[in-house]
């Protein structure tokens, strides 16, 4: 907040007092994963990505936010037939599914994925799923199952596990 006082010569004088500081600000000069978007020019075969397939744009965009926070490479899609499209196997990471979708769903998606030798992970995140869909999500492969809302930490730490593996 800036104080007036009265300079030498008589006149009124305004004094800022500098902001307080947190401590130091470190930059790091190594790119970290959030900073390795789809276009950018780094291969996308090499580095692993989250890929959220969720119908729900508020959900995907939260997913995003919070991934891109902790430093992961993100690319989401609204449905699970815009993931099959660009789908390929040789792409490796963590896809969070929501089961729920119209057009393809979930499981449906997870029927595809267990056709081809691929390296993805899939996390099933799904406000509604019974108990036969997720039996049968874990039968087609998937290696969690989180109820909405999901449990952050739960969330994070099985998707580092799996990124550990490449």
């Amino acid at each position: 907040m800036p104080t007036t006082k009265t300079s030498p010569n008589g006149s009124p004088a305004t004094l800022l007092r500098p902001a307080p500081t947190h401590g130091p600000c470190r930059q790091s000069s190594r790119p970290t994963l959030n900073q390795l978007q789809p276009n950018s020019s780094v291969d996308p075969f090499r580095v692993p990505t989250v890929f959220v397939v969720d119908d729900d744009a508020e959900m995907r965009e939260s997913l995003e936010l919070l991934l891109m926070a902790e430093t992961f490479r993100v690319e989401t899609y609204e449905s699970a037939d815009a993931f099959w499209e660009v789908f390929h196997p040789d792409r490796r990471g963590c896809v969070i599914l929501d089961l729920r979708m119209p057009g393809m769903d979930g499981l449906e998606l997870l029927e595809r994925l267990a056709e081809h030798d691929h390296g993805l992970a899939v996390i099933v995140v799904s406000a509604s799923a019974d108990q036969r869909e997720r039996v049968r999500a874990k039968e087609l492969g998937a290696i969690d199952f989180l109820p909405k809302p999901y449990d952050t930490k739960k969330l994070l730490t099985t998707i580092r596990e799996q990124l550990l593996q490449y």
